[in-house]
């Protein structure tokens, strides 16, 4: 997902989701320059293919 919904779900501002990110304190990762948040659900995804 987005800064903007990340922060919007959280109740907090997209600069202070991009540091969480940055700092590895948010599962995300960066691509294009655009951080992106990982769901769980997305996480649990990639944790199955990564056992497979």
């Amino acid at each position: 997902m987005s800064t903007a919904e990340a922060a919007r779900r959280m109740g907090c501002s997209e600069s202070y989701v991009r540091r969480l990110a940055r700092l590895g304190l948010v599962p995300a990762r960066r691509v294009a320059g655009v951080w992106l948040i990982t769901t769980a659900a997305e996480a649990a995804g990639d944790e199955e293919s990564e056992a497979a």
